[in-house]
């Protein structure tokens, strides 16, 4: 494997360790600020969509990195959260592609990969992987989540829908509000 790849694998993996982090320690109101929203449409950082009904929104900013996460309950593992990164500059777009179409998180067993497919956000190309997440140090409880990432503007945005297995189907309705209505600007 190349070095540079090596070095996106690493950056990559960051990015999602450091995202699960903010979402299990705000699960536990340890980080980030409650966005207050007139209705269900956040419009901000760059980007636009619906929440579900109920739902509510915090942001983190870590340098030039957002993370937007929507809660069903602050207690409850069942989240959406948004990450908006700027692109790494000594790769190239097909580099970043190439990386995220297979997301780091295989290499630890208990990440089982369910499924992944290619779809379309907004006319983009936007890589789709699900997961079985059994991992207790980073949640408190197995979950399913699915990671939809794409390349835009150069930022990374990643989408990831998270529930417990006996509540992801059912969420799915939910899910879809932001990611049917989800825009960059």
């Amino acid at each position: 494997m190349q070095k540079k790849y090596i070095g996106l694998i690493i950056a990559i993996s960051i990015i999602v360790i450091i995202s699960l982090g903010y979402i299990t320690a705000n699960m536990f109101g340890l980080i980030g600020t409650k966005v207050d929203m007139q209705g269900n449409t956040y419009s901000a950082d760059g980007v636009s969509f619906d929440i579900p009904s109920d739902w509510q929104v915090y942001k983190v900013s870590e340098g030039s990195s957002k993370n937007i996460i929507i809660a069903k309950k602050i207690s409850n593992s069942t989240q959406i959260l948004i990450s908006i990164a700027p692109n790494p500059k000594d790769l190239s777009n097909q580099e970043l592609i190439d990386s995220i179409k297979n997301p780091v998180n295989e290499a630890d067993g208990n990440w089982e990969k369910i499924s992944n497919s290619t779809i379309s956000i907004n006319g983009n190309t936007a890589y789709e992987t699900t997961f079985n997440v059994t991992n207790s140090s980073q949640f408190k409880e197995p979950i399913i989540m699915k990671e939809i990432d794409f390349i835009k503007n150069g930022y990374t945005y990643g989408l990831s829908f998270q529930a417990p297995p006996n509540d992801f189907n059912n969420e799915l309705t939910n899910f879809n509000i932001t990611l049917n209505s989800f825009q960059v600007k």
